[in-house]
């Protein structure tokens, strides 16, 4: 032990003798040197006066521990001059390296003892918690240092890596919903085949009063297979904010003979913390050499070692039995499921109404997703904007509520009612009774009639629970790569630093592998792994719609922040850079409508993302895409875009964006009043069309559409008319156009349809058939409807001179109107019509 100046004497002070010789044996408070300080005192004399007199005064330091003094730092007659100096090095006969509880390991010693002298207390010198299964055992930073240099040495020697693994929704599901053991006793039951295999086991210390509870555990497709595989390549570790008793169950299962996790298990109750988790916890000096696999990235603040998986939700509407000790997500929306195919023994999955199950859900006190609920008192930092992790100090600074019993409480007060709700209200149970009356209801409607005869939707009962997820045949591939590129990088840096094929022909052969040196040259995964992932979505950027709640940081949200991992860059509003708007299934935003207008931006939905997450490669968007009809563009979609006025400066920031919503409650919000409140933000920041500015002021997105179609019916420009009859629509057009301008329109609309009778000739002409049909080719519908918008837009330029809405006086002659004011109107309603034709010029051209 190092002895060092304490901070308690009087400073300057001169070594006068040494009072212990090197290699003498020392006792604790024995004196190891005399020294004396020099001070300033009040002294008097016989008259009373009073007068400061610089005095010296002597002193011996004393040993603050026992051992064998093997070498002094110091000479004597040497002036120390404030703390921390070096003074004289002792050799303990005990370290106190390890301590167990507050004692040490080795000698038994009580760690909480200290005395006048003592300046570093002997329970200090131990602080690091290493072991997977206990807190009370702890090592010092050295001990932790050479620990891990073997453990390396042994991974290396193996070819191995470290694995971290999660256990809920990562690997495993977990539901107490008693509605499980019923199924797997009914072999009649829609549900027996996906559930005869699930695992189970009873907690007596667990769940509502103590009374105890069973825990019904189904494993991710092809577990077993998968853990025996990776297990030779990886060291594995299981990570879980569960118990300890929960977690050493589920390792039975997944385990049973404890070759692949042994007891390198590490629970909440060892964890030390209430709300993340951290790799220093295992590994508290160097993470280069480990992996993490878990479903959620914000409880290890999206560290460069995770490889975050899809939650695996086998049992629907459960979501994580242990979610009460994780921060809860409030950036997620939920998303409606892809439409399963059915496999030949399975009816088509029948249609169920959203709000039936959110009902059933209300009802049994189950949540359809516990991630949109309020936030607990104690969170984890945020993560960074550019996906970077935390640093160490911010994570132990969130651990700290590990040992905050009023928060533990509060957490486990909150598991024991998701619990007890599970138990008695069977959530899985109601959820199958609403597919079930689907069937019967399907079944009246064959009795009735109302079906076909070879309908076989009432054959059938449609099961609630599929087992069809195939997540870890990607991760293993996955965990395949990083482990290749891995050693590949370690291999080339070790035969660069030995000197490889250069140093063999100069010397004739190449020096042997030194282990202590090639630890130095260990590459590292949290630099390997980001910049395997980060070429991905090289080149892509993406624009979210429908899928973040408003008011949210969308930077910082779970898609945003994972898409980043793979190289996407994330905007918030629509620009020329935009490749990709990622949006919900069912809904058309705004930001969908204006996309729908370029045909380079693909509109997909969340499964393109979440696949190119999986697979670790950009998939193709075909089978993801979102198809727009022209009814839902926008009524002026042929006429430009806001893109068109976008600059590839700075987007919006999140900030900007949301001020007008961000009080905007997103959950009391229904899907069409959610939808309208988005186009009404975006109104408000994207550039209109040059024929969007002319909409009436002061009506709704719904009333105001209802105002276009009015008046594409009042005018006689419906597009079904012009498809299916397009000589009875010209007519009409002319007849309008006629009496709403004069002789100059009355030229163009007969030009026009002259154009449009030709295009239908030829058409004919080559055998297609289209005139009859459809009104000619494609692009000959399109140019017809371009123009009639051409003469529509004339009415609707002119009613908004008056009352705002289209009537028969404005749409009728106008009489009165100078000359003047007629021209300039002509002359821009010629504009638009050359640049129409130069459009359509073009797409002929190109086509």
């Amino acid at each position: 032990m190092l002895l060092k100046s304490p901070r308690n004497l009087h400073y300057p002070i001169t070594v006068t003798k040494f009072l212990k010789k090197q290699d003498d044996k020392v006792e604790r408070f024995a004196p190891l040197f005399s020294y004396f300080y020099l001070t300033t005192v009040t002294e008097g004399n016989e008259f009373g006066e009073e007068f400061q007199v610089e005095k010296k005064f002597p002193a011996d330091f004393q040993s603050e521990t026992e051992g064998t003094l093997r070498r002094w730092k110091i000479e004597e007659g040497a002036t120390i001059t404030r703390e921390g100096i070096p003074l004289v090095d002792i050799e303990e006969e005990c370290n106190h390296e390890v301590q167990w509880g507050g004692m040490c390991a080795n000698c038994g010693k009580n760690m909480d003892e200290v005395s006048f002298n003592t300046t570093v207390r002997d329970i200090e010198r131990a602080t690091i918690v290493r072991a997977h299964g206990s807190t009370a055992l702890k090592i010092s930073e050295d001990v932790a240092i050479r620990a891990e240099e073997e453990a390396k040495r042994r991974l290396l020697a193996n070819k191995k890596l470290s694995l971290v693994v999660d256990l809920d929704q990562t690997i495993i599901h977990a539901t107490v919903d008693p509605t499980v053991a019923e199924w797997k006793k009914d072999p009649d039951n829609p549900n027996y085949d996906a559930v005869k295999d699930v695992e189970s086991f009873q907690l007596l210390d667990n769940g509502p009063g103590g009374r105890g509870c069973w825990y019904y555990i189904k494993l991710r497709p092809g577990l077993r297979q998968f853990l025996q595989r990776i297990s030779r390549i990886y060291e594995l570790h299981i990570y879980t904010m569960g118990t300890r008793a929960y977690a050493q169950n589920i390792a039975k299962i997944v385990d049973p003979q404890r070759k692949i996790f042994g007891d390198r298990i590490l629970s909440r109750d060892e964890s030390g913390s209430l709300t993340v988790k951290t790799l220093h916890r295992i590994f508290p000096v160097d993470t280069k050499m480990v992996v993490i696999i878990d479903d959620r990235g914000d409880v290890w603040s999206w560290s460069h070692n995770l490889v975050k998986v899809t939650p695996y939700d086998f049992f629907v509407g459960i979501g994580d039995i242990n979610s009460s000790f994780l921060p809860k997500r409030q950036d997620i929306i939920s998303q409606e499921p892809p439409p399963r195919k059915a496999t030949k023994s399975e009816p088509p999955s029948p249609a169920v109404d959203k709000a039936e199950i959110v009902s059933a859900d209300a009802a049994a006190g189950a949540s359809p997703s516990r991630d949109s609920q309020s936030l607990p008192s104690l969170q984890i930092p945020p993560p960074k904007a550019n996906g970077e992790s935390t640093s160490l100090e911010e994570q132990l600074m969130a651990m700290s509520g590990g040992d905050n019993p009023k928060l533990l409480k509060e957490q486990t007060d909150e598991q024991n009612e998701t619990i007890a709700t599970q138990m008695e209200d069977k959530p899985l149970l109601r959820r199958q009774e609403i597919l079930d009356k689907v069937d019967e209801a399907a079944a009246d409607k064959e009795y009735n009639g109302e079906l076909s005869e070879d309908s076989d939707a009432h054959k059938q009962r449609h099961n609630l629970l599929h087992d069809d997820d195939d997540e870890l045949k990607y991760l293993e591939a996955n965990l395949r790569h990083v482990h290749g590129t891995f050693y590949d990088e370690y291999e080339r840096t070790v035969t660069g630093a030995q000197g490889g094929r250069i140093a063999q022909l100069r010397g004739g052969k190449s020096p042997k592998k030194r282990l202590a040196d090639d630890l130095d040259v260990v590459p590292d995964i949290g630099q390997i792994m980001p910049a395997m992932k980060r070429s991905v979505l090289k080149g892509i950027s993406i624009v979210f719609s429908g899928v973040v709640p408003l008011g949210t940081n969308i930077q910082a949200s779970e898609y945003a922040v994972w898409a980043k991992s793979f190289g996407a860059q994330i905007s918030e509003q629509l620009t020329k850079r935009t490749t990709h708007v990622v949006a919900a299934r069912n809904r058309r935003t705004q930001k969908v409508r204006q996309a729908s207008r370029h045909r380079h931006i693909k509109i997909v939905t969340l499964d393109w993302l979440k696949e190119c997450f999986v697979k670790w490669v950009r998939v193709d968007e075909g089978p993801h895409l979102i198809h727009v009809e022209p009814d839902e563009q926008g009524h002026q979609g042929s006429q430009g875009s806001p893109l068109d006025e976008l600059e590839e400066g700075p987007v919006l920031s999140s900030s900007e964006e949301d001020g007008a919503t961000a009080d905007t409650d997103t959950d009391e919000l229904g899907e069409g009043e959610e939808s309208a409140a988005e186009d009404e933000e975006l109104g408000a920041v994207m550039p209109t069309s040059p024929v969007e500015d002319q909409q009436v002021v002061g009506l709704s997105a719904e009333d105001r559409d209802d105002v276009y179609d009015e008046l594409k019916e009042f005018m006689g420009t419906d597009d079904s008319e012009s498809d299916t009859d397009g000589s009875q629509t010209d007519g009409s057009v002319r007849s309008t156009a006629s009496k709403a301008s004069g002789r100059k329109k009355r030229k163009r609309n007969v030009e026009s349809a002259e154009s449009s009778e030709a295009d239908d000739s030829d058409a004919s002409a080559a055998g297609e058939g289209a005139t009859k049909v459809g009104g000619g080719s494609k692009l000959q519908r399109r140019k017809k409807r371009a123009f009639e918008r051409v003469t529509s837009l004339a009415n609707v330029s002119t009613a908004g001179q008056s009352s705002g809405l289209p009537s028969p006086d404005t749409t009728g002659p106008e009489e009165g109107r100078g000359d003047e004011e007629e021209g300039v109107e002509e002359e821009q309603l010629d504009a638009l019509e050359a640049e129409l034709l130069a459009e359509f010029e073009k797409d002929e051209a190109e086509e």
